[in-house]
């Protein structure tokens, strides 16, 4: 876009060291696509039958995972298929770091590799027609060390039988003639961790209830890959001056979305434009996941200027401009800036996108009539304001005249 400038990010915070990026790509799962992290990857393809992904260190390579409309062969005398038969997520992968993410710390796991993919698919076929019905019951430890030969009745007692599974959390059946926590883990723990049990708030361990096991939990839904654009405006009519009226505008990329802001601008400030710009950001950087990058767009250069460059020198000359006077607006620039190392210290950047104001962008446009809508939106509070002022008042002068005219009568007489 023509006079667009370079995006700017802040860098007082001291930045995380992080690892190499990793990039999950899903070719079969529940939305197959490209990941950013294992807990998205997982959430896509754990419970999901005969999963398909892989990790890439590149995102060119995980692109192109996805394009292939065909299974990779293996090369002759060398396996590349990896049937995971228990696991975290069970089934074919073809690269082995993603097997060991499955295995590693998985209780009992199991994992074979295979020249074709079909011999990978139906070892992990295998390992899901063994139930949880067809395995003895666990022996109790007082059994064991009164008979380390257990009864036949006691070997052909069945575990409990499991619920079919509907995507929600697996029911663990649990062995009442252990304590709370005592006992041998159940099949599906993970990381050497009972999920059967619950800690209570006075110590105590206890089962939990099958409601509890099975409880979901709630998880947001929606976009949370790459960076999040955000367009802001701030309009003044008046801009400055006694009687004037400002508002601010957020644009989050879409009319219906939630988080777009129309709003008055408040506070014991002046209403000025440049007011309303920051206030717009403020609005921006308070809205935004604290640990998702974000881009803002805005047409005003003073606000880029101040939240990039120019309160480095104000913190050090502690608030003080070239003059030695009071930086105007501090009192939203502060938190602004705040906001943003807070936002860094979670791993997120926030960058400024200069664009020029009333042109062709379509955000800005948006972010302009957000911004407009809100300064009317003032007005009309203020009319309201007068209007029950003037009722009050005429009520009031309504009440005088009539006791001046009651005690005219009661002099008359």
């Amino acid at each position: 876009m023509a006079g667009a400038a370079t995006p700017s990010s802040t860098s007082s915070a001291v930045k995380r060291k992080k690892g190499p990026p990793a990039f999950y790509a899903v070719k079969v799962g529940r939305e197959p696509g490209l990941y950013y992290s294992w807990e998205d990857t997982r959430q896509q393809t754990q419970g999901f039958k005969n999963p398909v992904f892989k990790k890439f260190n590149t995102l060119p390579e995980a692109e192109e995972f996805l394009r292939s409309d065909s299974m990779v062969t293996a090369k002759p005398g060398k396996a590349k298929f990896y049937g995971v038969q228990a696991g975290h997520v069970p089934g074919v992968y073809t690269d082995y770091p993603s097997v060991l993410e499955q295995v590693t710390g998985y209780k009992g796991g199991k994992q074979k590799s295979f020249a074709t993919w079909e011999e990978a698919q139906a070892y992990v076929n295998e390992g899901k027609r063994t139930t949880p019905s067809e395995a003895s019951a666990p022996i109790s430890l007082k059994d064991h060390i009164e008979s380390s030969t257990p009864s036949l009745t006691d070997a052909r007692k069945p575990a409990k039988k499991q619920k079919k599974n509907d995507g929600s959390a697996r029911i663990t059946a649990i062995n009442n003639d252990y304590e709370p926590g005592t006992g041998p883990l159940p099949f599906d723990a993970e990381d050497g961790f009972d999920r059967t049990i619950t800690l209570q708030p006075d110590g105590a361990v206890r089962h939990k209830t099958e409601t509890e096991i099975n409880a979901r939990k709630k998880q947001p839904t929606g976009d949370f890959e790459g960076e999040l654009k955000i367009w802001t405006d701030g309009a003044a009519k008046g801009n400055g001056r006694v009687g004037a009226l400002a508002g601010i505008g957020v644009w989050f990329g879409r009319d219906d979305d939630s988080r777009n802001v129309s709003e008055p601008l408040l506070g014991d400030g002046k209403q000025t434009n440049q007011r309303a710009e920051l206030t717009a950001i403020s609005r921006a950087v308070d809205i935004a996941p604290i640990d998702r990058n974000a881009l803002i767009y805005t047409d005003s250069y003073y606000s880029i200027k101040c939240l990039t460059e120019w309160f480095q020198k104000w913190e050090k000359n502690e608030w003080k401009n070239s003059a030695g006077k009071a930086v105007e607006n501090k009192d939203i620039i502060e938190p602004i800036i705040a906001r943003i190392r807070e936002r860094e210290l979670a791993g997120a950047y926030t960058k400024f996108q200069w664009i020029k104001g009333h042109g062709v962008d379509a955000g800005n446009i948006q972010a302009d009539r957000l911004a407009s809508e809100g300064a009317l939106k003032d007005r009309e509070a203020v009319h309201a304001l007068a209007t029950a002022g003037a009722s009050e008042g005429q009520a009031v002068i309504d009440q005088l005249l009539e006791h001046a005219n009651q005690e005219t009568v009661s002099k008359h007489f």
